[in-house]
């Protein structure tokens, strides 16, 4: 599972800790060691995309984190088929277990522990150079009002 600091770079997750049976807080440090954040991100069951007529019989509908993993109602690993970023602090994480179950999770940036040592200016360059170039220059046109 992919965890981004604000900066843009990949953080590595250190442990987790179940807050209730479906969600989880991802104890998160950046890669970038002159950037040094540590935050928490949480992790959890949103909703299942199975209608109950196509769902396993007997099954539990429902998802759950252990360490970095995600696992099924049915006590099966999920994979993450598919990441819709909503905003730069929160996803919406497309599932799937070989049981068939098909279900959506949020991940939702909670809190830092420790801010970026980044500048200002150097934490702008990072997001900006992390995004498509469609959306570097449509930021362009923008600032350019100014």
């Amino acid at each position: 599972m992919r965890v981004d600091c604000q900066c843009g770079a990949q953080a590595v997750v250190s442990r987790s800790e179940r807050t209730n049976p479906t969600t989880a807080d991802l104890y998160c440090s950046c890669k970038k060691p002159e950037c040094g954040h540590s935050f928490i991100s949480t992790l959890g069951f949103k909703h299942s995309l199975n209608t109950s007529a196509s769902f396993p019989a007997g099954l539990s509908l429902g998802a759950y984190v252990q360490g970095t993993r995600i696992f099924c109602g049915c006590g099966k690993k999920a994979v993450i088929q598919k990441t819709n970023r909503l905003s730069s602090n929160v996803s919406d994480l497309y599932c799937q277990c070989e049981c068939g179950h098909r279900f959506v999770m949020f991940r939702a940036h909670s809190h830092t522990l420790s801010p970026s040592a980044l500048t200002t200016e150097a934490l702008t360059m990072a997001i900006i150079q992390s995004v498509t170039p469609s959306v570097r220059r449509s930021l362009h046109q923008q600032l350019a009002l100014f």
